[in-house]
């Protein structure tokens, strides 16, 4: 952490938005700063990025924020703010100020009238869909009911797959799980579904972003849970990419509706909250639920024989991984630049005693390609589960993906491929500095990585710590913490 000197340059308020900038004078240099504002009321807090910009040798950060959409469907009449500063290096320090901002107005009409067009047509489907909750809405919340939902696939996977096989033995549960991949164009179809469950359980579970939950208002009598997909903080998303490749506005209905979201450990919290748009107190560090699997050596064994009973031809080979993350906005809107991954040529520097696994992204179409003389020394593990692959990996390449946090409770030696970094961050960014943060070698290359791996240099030490920073102690013990939850809720 590095300590620096906070100053207000700039604080102007008027009835409905708050234009403020301040700047940062830090006790050395920093690589990749980030700057957060906090606005607290009596019973909510919430955290957002601010833009950056350097000059004259200080870190200036500045924002304009509507007042009274700050909290979600809370009004709150006096906000205190708050900053957060971090060099990147951990989740940051909060710098308090005697800043307060009172009486605030309402701005629901004049802010629909200013709105850009993607939020106007969210707001009035919101509208619709909420005319058509009606019927539903009359139905009782079954007390017993626990529904999991999610539109990343058509059976449950990952966090959501551990949390439903942990509280199926809760006796007196009803449990119901509603897998439909797809975006807005599958909306309609699925809407019935959708409303009876919703306005009909005790607990609701989503895996990430569910847009028909952006739409329709919850029962006060349900508690909504995010399991998200991936564990750790890595690179932002959500409310975490205001000011940078994001249609979201701070006032926007998504995530913020949440009652709780589970994350892998209390050094992430904060990212959490800023990126669902909830308050701290909602973010709980109760592990990650798919990770759990990771320390169990009897499914271990199973799998790999699995794995070596469809991959015949790669036992007793060492294995290395290729599992990229997507560029782009998202489900529907992703790409990978394939030409940046040879598999031939990396085959060829591993040598005879290495094989290739290929995972790519759910969200790609993407594949790579390879000649047939290798077909035999390389396994694509599409419809496989990336942890279970990870039970058979020696050595991963990755770029961004939050696949090194599983991969780090493994102790698996990796590698970034990070050819286009700078551009990544200038998009997406990060919630810590990149090149410091990794637990492995950056390389420019396939050919880097490649010799990387043959060369058996890497600090496995450095991976054994990104892990315990990761998971803290919830490793292993993430599904019962939330079945002890899903058990709390269902009796209130």
């Amino acid at each position: 952490m590095t300590n620096a000197v906070m100053t207000i340059e700039k604080f102007e308020k008027s009835k409905f938005e708050i234009d403020i900038a301040v700047s940062f004078m830090p006790e050395k240099e920093v690589k990749s700063p980030r700057i957060a504002i906090i606005f607290t009321s009596e019973n909510e807090n919430r955290r957002l990025p601010m833009k950056i910009e350097y000059k004259d040798g200080k870190i200036f950060a500045e924002g304009k924020y509507d007042a009274s959409q700050i909290f979600y469907k809370s009004r709150a009449q006096s906000i205190k703010l708050s900053f957060v500063f971090s060099d990147g290096s951990d989740n940051g320090q909060e710098y308090e100020t005697n800043l307060c901002v009172e009486g605030i107005k309402q701005s629901g009409f004049s802010r629909f009238i200013k709105a850009p067009k993607s939020e106007k047509i969210k707001t009035l489907v919101g509208i619709m869909f909420n005319l058509l909750s009606l019927p539903f809405r009359l139905l009782p919340i079954k007390q017993n009911r626990i529904s999991f939902l999610t539109n990343r696939t058509n059976t449950p996977s990952g966090n959501m797959k551990a949390v439903w096989e942990s509280v199926k033995d809760i006796k007196t549960a009803d449990i119901q799980v509603f897998c439909k991949k797809g975006g807005a164009k599958s909306t309609l179809s699925i809407l019935p579904k959708f409303l009876y469950l919703y306005m009909t359980s005790k607990v609701v579970f989503v895996d990430d972003y569910y847009h028909l939950i952006s739409y329709v208002n919850k029962k006060k009598g349900t508690k909504l849970i995010q399991l998200w997909h991936g564990c750790g903080a890595f690179k932002t998303f959500g409310f975490s990419r205001y000011h940078k490749d994001s249609a979201l506005e701070i006032y926007s209905v998504n995530h913020r509706q949440y009652d709780f979201a589970i994350v892998s450990s209390p050094e992430i919290r904060d990212f959490y909250a800023e990126a669902f748009g909830i308050s701290r107190e909602k973010a709980l560090a109760l592990g990650s639920p798919r990770c759990d699997i990771l320390k169990n050596e009897e499914y271990k064994e199973k799998t790999l024989d699995k794995f070596f009973l469809q991959y015949p031809h790669l036992k007793g080979k060492k294995l290395l991984l290729f599992a990229p993350t997507f560029r782009g906005k998202g489900h529907g809107d992703c790409y990978y630049p394939t030409q940046k991954f040879n598999a031939d040529k990396v085959l060829d520097i591993l040598g005879d005693e290495w094989g290739l696994i290929i995972k790519m992204h759910p969200y790609l179409n993407e594949t790579i390609s390879y000649s047939e003389n290798n077909a035999k020394r390389i396994a694509d593990c599409y419809e496989w589960d990336i942890n279970d692959i990870l039970f058979c990996t020696d050595f991963l390449i990755t770029d961004y993906s939050s696949v090194i946090f599983e991969a780090s409770l493994l102790e698996i030696p990796m590698a970034f491929l990070a050819f286009d970094l700078e551009e990544y961050i200038e998009k997406r960014d990060f919630y810590y500095d990149f090149r410091s943060f990794v637990p492995g070698e950056i390389v420019r290359t396939d050919a880097e990585a490649a010799e990387l791996a043959k060369s058996g240099e890497y600090d496995i030490e450095k991976v054994k710590s990104f892990a315990q920073k990761a998971f803290g102690n919830t490793a292993g013990n993430a599904c019962k913490n939330v079945k002890e939850l899903t058990e709390k809720l269902l009796e209130e």
